[in-house]
């Protein structure tokens, strides 16, 4: 994937579209009153030069995870952004103007990576934040220990796996002290995952419960992997979709609940298509914002 000039992340920092969500985001620091961010990188997109493009007037550092698969050809990085001074606002503001052209040149026929994923306030890059991210990312194979891996921190990824997460996979997360994640998704918005604690799982007995927690990698269930599996389909829908309208929880759900039924081989992919244009048909005769 061509690297984006300078220039575009500039005009998309014009539009206010961009200023509405820079806004949200300075709202989310000032009400937590965060003084650092981490965002994870995916240098499979462009590599290393990524960083050129940023702006930022330092020689920018970053560290990197270790090799989540043999398969990946390149790391993630994690980048330690502090947010009190200019040169980390300038820095953040560049990662979202880049989010953001990811996420409008990722359209139907012509799908883009994503190389600007996970937001993680007050995580500040250490050996242990490094070994979670890195244990994120893989999961046992169904009815094995055979480990799997899985694209997590892609935004496409993370609000699949955060619908179809169950509470003790949640807590798991939670329990490599990530509590919450933000990442920008389909409608260009900042959205947050925030996880369940020990005691919403575990109302009682939470100490006896957290002990036999199975800590990661995941253990997917059939109709989990199932679903994952249909994640390219899935992203393909939506790539249509967003272009006609914003992707609400409930157009959301309408493409999982049909990724399902392909899953199941119920249906097929273009009988699945159909029931989606027949039902976003219904909703709008209903009056129903899509």
């Amino acid at each position: 994937m061509p690297l984006p000039k300078v220039e575009y992340l500039d005009d998309i920092q014009g539009t206010e579209e961009y200023q509405d969500q820079l806004k949200a985001v300075y709202e989310v620091i000032s009400d937590h009153q965060y003084q650092q961010l981490t965002v994870i990188i995916d240098l499979n997109a462009y590599g290393t030069e990524v960083f050129n493009i940023l702006d930022c007037d330092i020689d920018l550092s970053f560290e990197r995870v270790k090799r989540i698969h043999h398969t990946f050809g390149d790391d993630l990085a994690v980048v330690d952004i502090q947010l009190d001074n200019s040169t980390g606002q300038r820095l953040l503001e560049q990662l979202l103007a880049l989010s953001i052209y990811e996420n409008i040149n990722d359209i139907a026929g012509h799908p883009h990576s994503r190389s600007v994923c996970l937001w993680l306030f007050e995580q500040p890059i250490t050996e242990k934040l490094k070994q979670s991210l890195y244990l994120m990312g893989q999961a046992y194979g169904l009815g094995s220990n055979k480990r799997r891996y899985l694209r997590y921190w892609d935004p496409r990824v993370i609000q699949l796996l955060a619908y179809l997460w169950i509470s003790q996979q949640k807590l798991q997360v939670y329990q490599l002290g990530l509590p919450r994640m933000h990442y920008v998704d389909w409608n260009n918005t900042f959205t947050e995952i925030t996880l369940p604690t020990p005691s919403e799982v575990y109302p009682s007995d939470t100490q006896v419960a957290l002990e036999q927690l199975r800590p990661l990698p995941f253990r997917f269930n059939q109709q989990q992997w199932q679903l994952l599996e249909q994640t390219e389909w899935m992203n393909m829908i939506l790539r249509q979709l967003k272009d006609q309208m914003i992707i609400t929880t409930q157009v959301y759900e309408m493409v999982i609940s049909q990724a399902s039924l392909i899953a199941k081989r119920q249906i097929t992919q273009q009988q699945a298509v159909n029931h989606i244009v027949r039902d976003l048909e219904r909703m709008k005769d209903e009056g129903v914002a899509v």
